[in-house]
């Protein structure tokens, strides 16, 4: 194992998506920082896409015929955490510094890097506050400059009072998930769960917060997005299991009249839907002030990131990688039942 170069952010994904959203993902996260990407492709029909990502540089791209074999988990947050933990490990065993963070698909980091790399070496993990892009009908070139930030009890309570909400909590203002998410130090010997840091006997692990710690969530934040989204959710195995908004709707994108309506119904019932449960007030929001512009990175905004430089460590951990390939992967899924993967606005 060699432990040249100075210490790099790695994240781990679980995606499913087209190649062009996944190059867009993949060009705001290195632009923000990000220097390697393990990215695993959740459609074991598409291993082309893999094969294009894994192309790039910085990125290490796994399709999920030749990784899961005939063993593939049926839900998908037991395939999250157990492609998370599987590179996580293999990170360690190949380059055992900088910090690891498990994002999902639509998620971009938004963090000082030097500041991050520079805390002391007993913090093992941080948690990274959610930022919700504002949902629009579309965002010119897909670019979104506003986002939402979780409010006080006391701003819930007014948005609840003037009826721009159903009820004052976050749960209610985003539509994604309210608990942020969470990285380790490699070093350490934590594990990743989808939003948070545990140790060996499953407890969490306390992290470190702070205002320049932030993830920017792409949740349905257009039309297009929705429809692509949702329509995901309901092949993808994944059960919603703590908020009765997200499950009624993904009751209401399976209703049997889905199959039956002619196109231009199917389409103004996505965009009835879209406006009823996602779009959001912009103009209401903005007048009270409770909405942020993130500062982003010039690359960031306006296109990709410089060539990383070279990754000492790549081909140590894709071969590592594709020594688990196929085999049996089951000690890294942590065995958590769904109640552990609560989205809810609690702060573990």
């Amino acid at each position: 194992m060699t432990t040249g170069g100075p210490p790099v952010i790695t994240t781990v994904s679980t995606v499913k998506d087209d190649l062009p959203r996944l190059e867009r993902w993949i060009d705001r996260n290195t632009a923000a920082g990000v220097d390697r990407m393990v990215v695993f492709l959740d459609d074991r029909d598409d291993a082309r896409t893999a094969q294009l990502l894994d192309a790039r540089p910085g990125v290490i791209a796994v399709d999920a015929g030749s990784w899961w074999g005939d063993e593939q988990p049926a839900r998908l947050n037991a395939r999250q955490r157990t492609n998370a933990n599987a590179a996580l490990r293999v990170v360690r065993e190949n380059d055992p510094r900088g910090w690891m963070f498990h994002i999902d698909g639509d998620e971009v980091l938004h963090l000082d890097k030097d500041r991050l790399l520079a805390l002391p070496e007993d913090t093992d993990a941080v948690r990274l506050a959610p930022l919700e892009a504002l949902s629009q009908w579309e965002w010119p070139n897909d670019e979104v400059t506003v986002f939402k930030r979780l409010l006080t009890a006391e701003e819930l309570d007014l948005l609840h009072l003037l009826g721009m909400l159903e009820r004052p909590d976050n749960d209610a203002y985003f539509r994604g998930h309210t608990s942020g998410k969470a990285g380790l130090r490699v070093s350490s010997e934590a594990w990743l769960e989808i939003h948070r840091v545990v140790d060996d006997s499953r407890a969490p692990v306390p992290a470190h917060r702070a205002s320049w710690l932030q993830v920017l969530h792409y949740e349905s934040h257009t039309l297009e997005e929705f429809v692509r989204k949702w329509t995901n959710h309901t092949t993808s195995g994944h059960r919603l299991v703590a908020r009765p908004e997200r499950r009624r709707l993904a009751s209401a994108m399976t209703a049997g009249g889905w199959g039956e309506w002619a196109p231009e119904v199917a389409d103004q019932v996505r965009r009835d839907l879209f406006a009823a449960t996602a779009l959001d007030d912009r103009a209401g929001l903005e007048r009270l002030g409770l909405l942020v512009s993130p500062v982003m990175s010039p690359v960031m905004a306006v296109g990709p990131a410089a060539p990383a430089p070279a990754d000492a460590h790549h081909e140590g951990i894709r071969e590592g990688l594709a020594e688990l390939a196929g085999a049996d992967k089951s000690r890294f899924s942590l065995d958590a039942p769904d109640a552990r993967e609560r989205t809810t606005s609690v702060q573990q």
